[in-house]
């Protein structure tokens, strides 16, 4: 009897495995500019050096499966969604592709960078809230602009935005896109004073 049980449970196991659901990826994109692109299709020669990071993330999203909701001060992680890359590490990419979108003439180094390429600014950036809450995505996140040789703050900066977003991961990571790219143009505004 305890053989006919161990055969029916190692086939119940074997049988639930087979049929476990498919794992969903999603990553962050750039937000491209058509007038800009059409403008920008040859090389631009790179005429300025920016560093990006430290990006730091609140703790609570710092887990590779999409956090899909947030109300009432719980949490809900969504069904076998998960990010493609650290979500840090993707916002620092897409940060960088918006802002050289921006000025093909800027070329960024992400942190910790080698000593033989230490930009002379920086961007640091901290994700507070990264959130869906019924049909709003939003971003909260602090942002300054260093200078590296001084070791100064020049300056720093809150960000608050939101946008309208679907039901479903994809439209999710598509809203994220989106209000980092507004992000972007914000420090874009700030990089075309230090450039002047």
């Amino acid at each position: 009897m305890r053989r006919i049980l161990l055969i029916a449970f190692s086939c119940s196991l074997f049988l639930s495995c087979q049929h476990s659901p498919q794992k969903n990826f999603y990553y962050l994109t750039a937000q491209l500019d058509k007038e800009q692109n059409s403008a920008q299709t040859e090389s631009t020669k790179v005429s300025q050096l920016i560093g990006i990071g430290p990006i730091e993330i609140a703790d609570y999203l710092n887990r590779s499966q999409i956090i899909d909701n947030q109300s009432d001060n719980s949490l809900t992680m969504a069904d076998n969604a998960f990010w493609a890359e650290p979500l840090d590490k993707s916002i620092a990419r897409v940060t960088a592709l918006n802002l050289t979108q921006a000025n093909s003439a800027r070329n960024f180094v992400y942190f910790p960078w080698r000593s033989d390429s230490r930009p002379r600014y920086s961007i640091r950036v901290r994700i507070d809230e990264l959130s869906r809450t019924t049909n709003q995505a939003k971003l909260n996140a602090n942002w300054e602009l260093m200078d590296n040789d001084t070791k100064t703050n020049l300056l720093r900066k809150n960000f608050t935005r939101s946008t309208p977003v679907d039901s479903g991961e994809k439209a999710l990571a598509q809203a994220y896109s989106k209000l980092l790219a507004d992000l972007a143009r914000e420090i874009d505004v700030e990089l075309n004073k230090i450039s002047q």
